[in-house]
């Protein structure tokens, strides 16, 4: 009976996988990342067996949310933008979950500060006008290396009431959290003459020792993509769909921002699964 309850526990066993909230409520640009997830859960469920997925209140920041996997406190798995330091405290699973268009940035502005943006002489000036950053993001680090003006703040939900009240002129969004955005802020539009750009894949990571989980994600995710399941998660998905299409991408003045704060290894995970032209088209690459 001993050997029985022993080996029934063992097939029943599940990996039960808890992301967090940061620090706002949960929005319809994370549910494309807990989506994911699923998929990449589902995909490896055949070599990994059944799993469970709970979602988590917990999280004031970035920064917090790495200290708690850290700990494995509360969760063991929460997606953002990586950077070397992000790499060296997690396991990242180097696996560009936006397809490395989360570098690919235009600008929430207020209502009616269009022609602010119609005035400059070219795309450098922006960096004498004040973009809006999160403190601990790593964008703040690409963008303060390239001597932009910032204006920051420890809680992101800040940063678009700062806008709005005219504390910076500008904030850098991804295509899809901008689009998103607008809608939600009747206050802001999107800005119509700019691009920036800096390679910054997007990822799930885990606490170093959890090894398992990082495996079954890089395996999941893995037989998405050779299998297409991912490249049809992407073309269909409210998030992602159509996204190219919708800013007159090839029109906007582009400004090319190398990142410091990017490993050799994502570098490398970047240029396997997704390409910079998916933003910028091939003919304007120059870094500045």
């Amino acid at each position: 009976m001993i050997v029985l309850f022993f080996g029934t526990s063992s097939v029943l066993a599940i990996d039960v996988v808890k992301y967090p909230w940061v620090g706002k409520a949960f929005s319809t640009s994370d549910g494309y990342y807990a989506a994911l997830l699923e998929l990449a859960l589902e995909k490896s469920k055949d070599k990994f067996g059944p799993y469970e997925i709970q979602q988590v209140v917990a999280g004031e920041s970035q920064e917090h949310m790495v200290r708690l996997i850290q700990e494995e406190k509360f969760v063991n798995l929460f997606w953002t933008m990586t950077s070397s330091k992000r790499e060296e405290l997690l396991t990242p699973i180097r696996f560009p979950l936006f397809k490395g268009l989360l570098g690919c940035r235009v600008f929430l502005i207020k209502k009616g500060q269009q022609t602010r943006f119609d005035h400059l002489t070219d795309a450098e000036q922006l960096k004498t006008l004040f973009a809006g950053q999160g403190e601990d993001w790593p964008d703040t680090e690409i963008l303060s290396a390239h001597r932009f003006t910032l204006a920051t703040s420890s809680k992101d939900v800040n940063l678009f009431k700062m806008l709005s009240k005219e504390r910076f002129d500008y904030f850098p969004r991804a295509l899809h959290e901008a689009r998103l955005e607008a809608l939600e802020h009747p206050d802001l539009t999107i800005e119509k003459r700019f691009l920036l750009y800096y390679d910054s894949p997007f990822y799930f990571f885990v606490n170093k020792t959890n090894q398992r989980l990082a495996q079954r994600l890089t395996f999941g995710l893995n037989v998405a993509l050779e299998d297409g399941s991912f490249e049809q998660f992407f073309n269909t998905h409210p998030v992602s769909a159509d996204l190219l299409n919708q800013f007159n991408l090839a029109q906007r003045e582009l400004l090319i921002l190398d990142n410091p704060s990017l490993s050799q290894q994502s570098r490398q995970a970047l240029n396997k699964l997704a390409t910079r032209e998916n933003c910028i088209g091939k003919s304007r690459n120059k870094l500045h």
